[in-house]
């Protein structure tokens, strides 16, 4: 081999090192500049630095989906309430299957949003580690279409993709929709089931037209700017409940209820309550 094809894969090797160099120190250079945002690897997680923090601990709030959790972390994170006792707040969200007995019972969240029976069924006397502040109902459920408006026929849904989220515990998007279809006798094949971890993901494929039918609550229409049909699903639902960690400073209540009303206003018929006695400026 000639000196100079030797010398051109040499400079040819030692520029490709370069690049990937290169590369690597400008992708460690955008984690490190996004470090307090959703990590490009880690979807499940948003967290923020609390402004004028007095203290280095970690508030841990567990939802159950990504929808508002930048706006309620972003508040939570402003708040002088949270500066006082908190450095950072942290959310996270996963299907509600996926919280564990120990987990409650270890105390592992700060801020948990679930269901009283599913709290109940992991830990019948979860009440001693947890109280619940917030409950929302009374909200309705619909199939949305972007085609026409949904006929509960065998028909109208053969061969359609239907999403779902990946939560059998989530009344919205598994329970009440499997239950309409199987009260209206429809049969349908497994495979026009698509399932999704989060229900921000399944809203963004359904405005691509990756799929054909979803259950959503009214916000949807407000939420997507696409044209929508819809059918009722069920007309008093309950959204579920908001439980907070019993050794937490108390004065932080109404920095966490004013948070979450960002999200109990996308909820356009939904109803928030206040379980506890607070003087907070709350709706009733």
């Amino acid at each position: 081999m000639s000196p100079l094809v030797l010398n051109s894969r040499t400079a040819y090797c030692a520029g490709a090192l370069l690049a990937i160099a290169l590369g690597a120190a400008l992708l460690l250079g955008l984690a490190r500049q996004h470090s307090d945002g959703l990590a490009l690897g880690d979807y499940h997680v948003y967290q923020c630095a609390v402004d004028g923090a007095r203290s280095d601990k970690t508030f841990t709030f567990l939802a159950v989906s990504s929808v508002y959790a930048q706006q309620i972390g972003d508040s939570l994170c402003r708040s002088p309430l949270m500066a006082r006792h908190y450095g950072r707040v942290r959310i996270s969200w996963k299907p509600r299957n996926l919280l564990t007995g120990e987990q409650v019972l270890n105390e592992d969240y700060d801020l948990i949003w679930s269901r009283t029976h599913n709290m109940r069924g992991l830990v019948p006397d979860f009440a001693s580690y947890y109280d619940t502040l917030l409950r929302y109902d009374h909200y309705r459920v619909y199939w949305f279409s972007r085609v026409q408006r949904p006929q509960l026929t065998a028909a109208f849904f053969r061969g359609k993709k239907i999403g779902l989220l990946n939560d059998s515990l989530s009344h919205t998007h598994y329970l009440l929709p499997l239950a309409s279809l199987k009260a209206a006798g429809i049969d349908f094949a497994s495979e026009q089931l698509v399932y999704f971890d989060d229900a921000m993901n399944m809203y963004q494929a359904f405005a691509r037209g990756d799929l054909d039918l979803i259950s959503a609550g009214s916000w949807l229409q407000r939420d997507l700017d696409v044209p929508l049909y819809r059918t009722l699903i069920a007309d008093n639902a309950t959204a579920g409940a908001v439980f907070v960690r019993k050794r937490h400073p108390a004065e932080i209540d109404c920095a966490i209820i004013a948070a979450l009303q960002a999200f109990s206003g996308s909820l356009a018929d939904t109803r928030m309550h206040l379980i506890a006695e607070h003087h907070c400026d709350v709706p009733g």
